[in-house]
């Protein structure tokens, strides 16, 4: 009787235990891949700061690209959230000029954000230009 009685009690501690440890966290949804394109334009005013708010409808990829700037001078491109009229970056980069290439690459960890992709003068305009730039997102 007295095993018995140590063996409910051992039994009894082994589901108190398991009914209290952390649940198993939810796996992770898989990133896909950028199927959005969206092409902005507008004119980066010298030594100023444009920055432009798109949503991103799932975890995924985003890339960034400036593909048109007259004449060509480089200038900052970020990526990052928006906020309450703010763009927080997560990722920039200087010393870009205008071409076909792909200048920021990262991925989107939230589903349904808010994002944004800002462009900044590093000095080197002495007058307004416009611009161009393609995000693809997921």
């Amino acid at each position: 009787m007295k095993r018995l009685t140590a063996m409910g009690a051992a039994m009894g501690a082994a589901l108190v235990i398991a009914a209290c440890s952390d649940p198993v966290p939810p796996a992770a949804p898989t990133p896909l891949p950028a199927t959005i394109t969206e092409t902005f334009t507008g004119t980066l005013p010298v030594a100023g700061n444009n920055f432009i708010p798109f949503t991103v409808q799932n975890v995924g990829a985003i890339k960034v690209s400036l593909v048109g700037l007259d004449p060509g001078v480089p200038v900052g491109i970020g990526v990052g959230t928006q906020s309450t009229g703010v763009c927080t970056a997560i990722e920039s980069k200087n010393g870009v000029s205008a071409g076909p290439d792909v200048v920021l690459n990262g991925t989107a960890t939230v589903t349904g954000g808010s994002f944004c992709v800002s462009i900044y003068d590093l000095g080197a305009l002495t007058q307004p230009e416009s611009y161009t730039i393609v995000v693809q997102h997921s």
